[in-house]
């Protein structure tokens, strides 16, 4: 008989079917999300091909410039020696609308961006291949369990989080594109109550209710000011861009370093009449500066205005936007001191 404070043994059977209707419905969104990442993968293994043209693109630019006297005008093709062989010849598309030198340069560009991809393409490529291999088999899986029917098969809890799990690290336009339908009811709470007794089992602290509805990468930060402001701090592109975008409210000020990459941090203000002192907005401003890539500068600026002058453009990058209004303060990147984690925050 199995301990029901085991979450791994909880089957989702028959009297769990929102369950199975979800884990149906995240498996079409993974299977979409996984045949995207492959013509993604058949893109980047065309970009392998041509990063390791690198040296035939050197080659063929040093071929133009030591023998760029042989080189007729407005040719379209060049037939000359290889300074590395001159017994091979090299034969050399060119623009005919610019000079030798120009078709050289672009030769030597092209070749300079080919090697940089093959430093770059060949582990973005092997971890794409990892994650595609996990997806299908994590949807071999499901499927294999479904088709079985819920009275053969059922889904336990530890298949259901696994998938759970994938679902959250698809793209969040991907997850909104999805149409899952939520967990209802008795499945639920099973599945809340599954992950309380995982934390439980580990010694990890239960996450408090606002926590369940977002992914690990988009919770903020959560500290609260020496004076007893809350604030928020994105922990990367995405999480800046849930806060901004989603969490942040029109009165509360939000923070960030200007004119370089860091955290979106807001403080929560709400609609009362009450401001935060300019105590407040420094030690704040010293946090937003530690969560950036200044966090090692001397003096460093930050900017401030309220959340209803902050704007995302339109099919901008998660996590970029535009804001109008904004103060300016000049501090010294401080990090938090542990009076200041709010919830439990580590």
């Amino acid at each position: 008989m199995t301990s029901p404070a085991d979450p791994d043994s909880r089957a989702l059977g028959p009297a769990s079917d929102p369950a199975r209707e979800r884990a149906a419905a995240i498996v079409r969104a993974l299977k979409t999300y996984a045949k995207k990442l492959t013509r993604k993968l058949e893109a980047i293994r065309g970009d392998l091909a041509e990063a390791q043209r690198a040296p035939e693109f050197r080659r063929a630019g040093e071929a133009l410039l030591t023998y760029i006297n042989q080189v007729p005008a407005r040719a379209a093709r060049v037939s000359l020696p290889d300074p590395a062989d001159p017994a091979r010849s090299l034969e050399i598309a060119l623009d005919p609308m610019v000079k030798p030198q120009v078709n050289a340069a672009r030769y030597f560009k092209r070749a300079a961006k080919a090697e940089r991809g093959m430093e770059e393409i060949p582990p973005r490529l092997s971890a794409l291949e990892t994650l595609i291999g996990s997806l299908r088999g994590l949807i071999e899986r499901v499927d294999a369990t479904l088709a079985a029917g819920a009275a053969a098969s059922p889904l336990d809890a530890a298949l259901l989080r696994e998938l759970e799990n994938a679902f959250d690290r698809m793209p969040p336009n991907a997850r909104k594109e999805a149409g899952v339908p939520p967990l209802r009811g008795a499945s639920a709470v099973a599945a809340a109550a599954a992950s309380a007794a995982e934390a439980a089992a580990s010694g990890t602290p239960a996450k408090s209710k606002r926590d369940h509805t977002l992914p690990a990468k988009l919770q903020p930060r959560r500290l609260r000011t020496a004076e007893g402001w809350d604030v928020l701090i994105g922990r990367n592109n995405e999480g800046n861009d849930h806060l901004t975008v989603h969490m942040a409210r029109p009165e509360d000020y939000w923070f960030h370093v200007h004119g370089t990459p860091g955290s979106h941090v807001v403080l929560r203000r709400g609609k009362g009449a009450d401001e935060p002192s300019k105590q407040t907005l420094l030690e704040v401003a010293a946090w937003t500066a530690y969560y950036s890539k200044s966090a090692t500068a001397g003096t460093v600026p930050v900017i401030y205005t309220l959340k209803k002058y902050v704007r995302k453009p339109r099919k901008a990058p998660a996590g970029t936007v535009t804001c109008e209004r904004e103060k300016m303060l000049m501090v010294k990147p401080k990090e938090p001191g542990k009076e200041a984690l709010a919830d439990g925050e580590g």
